[in-house]
């Protein structure tokens, strides 16, 4: 990556205006309209941009509606060329067409907002940064063909590394360019493939760039979800086509970057991440290609990628693509078949522990085993209770393709702030074995007063056959329609359970900080209303399970008085108020969760009626 600093200010006479919006059109007469309307309408200076529209040998009438739009105006040029299938060729034809010091890409059935253009070009200008991303939303009746990003925008940063800010999650062009860094490395768009064709493009701009910036605090750029099934990449591409895209990218990074941690580092996405080996050799090669077909693939992967496999790379995979990108740096077609088949069938792959050496490991039919994997559990949180001092925890996990269960296993909590570990041993209750593997069952009850300091304890499950140890967050999967509201723990309150930002299970010992949601006020009911003795009873229907006080206030000219709360379960409780009060036509109740939200019903709506007793 080049880290010198990049000039910041070319001549007018090169670049004679700031920003040109380049937009690759294909089929979108629909909505062309609304996003030239939107690049139209910036609130940047007049004459400081220029959009670029480049016709993909569109068979509707886009290019009629591009010439209109841009007749008789100065702010806009028209270009047509024959149909290239992706969005690669038109963008390479607005960068040779371009005036702006930067430029920027916007797809033809997207918008901006009104500020974009404005935002993205000082931010690039009083940072130096060689690519400014800007958040996206989406809008539309539709559904995208990809989710928007959103990994990198969590809050705005300028002049960050692209790594270290998480820029390098989205490798889509949607965003600003510096022109001369762009022009000076002859950057591009790879032909021949529809999807992915600026991840090449992008990657290359962030490692000749001294920096990038982020700009999160609203959305700038809206992306339109298409139910119809038009746009290029909901079509899809095949396995080869993915290939293409696997290899452009990683020829990139190495052709861009030394030996070491950072290519690893980029090396694994187009290699080992979720859009990778496994999009080539995966579910859809089998029906995609013939043999011949398939060797030519593995060949070509094996030549780029083997020289730089290894296990900085390859240990950040699922296991089925650790097993794939193995077998095809081997060069072994027939068992990356029998893998394909089996992922395609929706089949685990199966794996078995090696005693000797200690490790979990894939036995094809032939040749060495594929060994040293690290694996993922399957895990379920099953169900949460809470009592006065502890919390009951169960649940299931295995790991698919293992017909074995675990040596051992333990919960650990770790504390978020001083890094203080505290485990507690997992009871199983009972090991099955099904044809995805052996599960283990468990329930372990866990007491809170062994999280002796204050603060947010994050909950980890640890399992470990022979010297294969794995280790992740628990609660993130558990099972559907599962209670997902934080718990409290003793009376009064000692701790919350909660599900944190991760969607991990976590413990706040204290508790230091707020969780609760505070109820609204048509969530509650008075669904039952009735009287023993001097008191009236009143039932309320709604999420209870947090409320710890109740009052009651007569009308608006008496004072707030104390009733009594009786919580039966999460969503039932009941209120019990003199009966004097309680007939007033405008007396009110008063629920106070743990953390001092709180929410006011009417206390009419239901015809009492007598009972005899009352019991809690």
């Amino acid at each position: 990556m080049n880290t010198e600093p990049q000039t910041t200010t070319s001549s007018a006479e090169e670049f004679p205006i700031d920003v040109s919006v380049v937009i690759p059109v294909y089929n979108c007469a629909r909505y062309l309209e609304e996003t030239i309307g939107s690049v139209r309408s910036q609130d940047i200076s007049p004459g400081s941009y220029e959009i670029i529209a480049v016709d993909d040998g569109s068979t509707d009438d886009s290019l009629q509606i591009l010439e209109r739009l841009a007749a008789g105006s100065s702010d806009m040029r028209v270009f047509s060329i024959p149909n290239s299938g992706s969005a690669a060729a038109p963008r390479n034809r607005g960068l040779d067409e371009m005036r702006g010091r930067y430029v920027f890409f916007l797809d033809a059935d997207d918008k901006l907002e009104p500020d974009t253009l404005r935002r993205v070009v000082t931010v690039a200008d009083e940072t130096g940064s060689g690519v400014v991303l800007c958040k996206m939303g989406e809008f539309g009746a539709g559904k995208r063909a990809g989710n928007v990003p959103s990994t990198a925008f969590g809050a705005t940063k300028l002049a960050v590394d692209f790594v270290e800010s998480r820029a390098v999650s989205t490798l889509g062009a949607l965003k600003l360019f510096r022109t001369s860094i762009v022009k000076e490395h002859g950057i591009r768009f790879p032909l021949g493939f529809v999807i992915g064709e600026d991840q090449a493009f992008t990657m290359r701009a962030y490692l000749h760039s001294p920096h990038v910036s982020i700009l999160a605090d609203k959305v700038y750029y809206w992306a339109r979800g298409r139910g119809d099934g038009t746009n290029v990449t909901s079509t899809g591409q095949p396995p080869r086509k993915h290939l293409m895209r696997v290899l452009t990218l990683v020829r990139t990074i190495v052709e861009n970057t030394e030996p070491g941690e950072l290519r690893d580092r980029l090396l694994r996405r187009p290699i080992i991440g979720a859009a990778g080996v496994e999009s080539v050799f995966g579910k859809k090669m089998l029906p995609a290609h013939d043999r011949a077909e398939r060797e030519v693939m593995v060949n070509e992967f094996r030549e780029v990628v083997a020289p730089h496999w290894k296990s900085s790379i390859r240990d950040h995979g699922v296991l089925e693509s650790q097993i794939l990108a193995d077998l095809a740096v081997r060069g072994d077609v027939d068992e990356i078949e029998t893998v394909s088949r089996l992922v395609a069938d929706k089949k685990p792959v199966p794996i078995r522990l090696d005693e000797e050496h200690g490790q979990l490991v894939y036995e094809p039919r032939q040749g060495a085993d594929v060994g040293d994997l690290r694996i993922r559990l399957d895990q379920s949180l099953e169900s949460l209770t809470t009592t006065a001092d502890a919390l009951t925890i169960r649940g299931e996990f295995g790991v698919a393709g293992l017909d074995r269960a675990p040596d051992s296993a333990q919960f650990i909590f770790r504390h978020r702030k001083l890094g203080t570990k505290v485990t507690s041993k997992i009871g199983i209750s009972r090991t099955y074995n099904r044809s995805f593997g052996t599960r283990v069952r468990f329930s372990t009850d866990v007491p809170v007063s062994i999280l002796a300091d204050s603060g947010i304890w994050e909950l980890f499950i640890k399992a470990k056959w022979s010297s294969t140890v794995v280790r992740e967050r628990f609660g993130i999967s558990r099972a559907a329609g599962l209670d997902i509201a934080p718990r409290l723990i003793g009376d009064p309150v000692g701790g919350i359970v909660f599900f944190d930002q991760s969607d991990g299970l976590s413990v706040d010992v204290g508790p230091t900080e707020k969780h609760l949601e505070p109820v609204k006020r048509h969530e509650l009911h008075v669904v039952d209303q009735f009287e023993v003795g001097r008191s009236r009873i009143f039932v309320i229907s709604g999420p209870v399970s947090t409320m710890k006080v109740a009052s009651y206030q007569a009308d608006d000219k008496t004072k707030s008085k104390s009733a009594r709360l009786v919580v039966h379960s999460t969503d039932q409780a009941s209120v019990i108020l003199p009966r004097s009060a309680a007939r007033r036509p405008q007396c009110t109740i008063e629920l106070t969760d743990a953390e001092g939200n709180s929410v006011d019903i009417v206390a009419t709506g239901v015809r009492a009626h007598k009972k005899r007793g009352y019991q809690k």
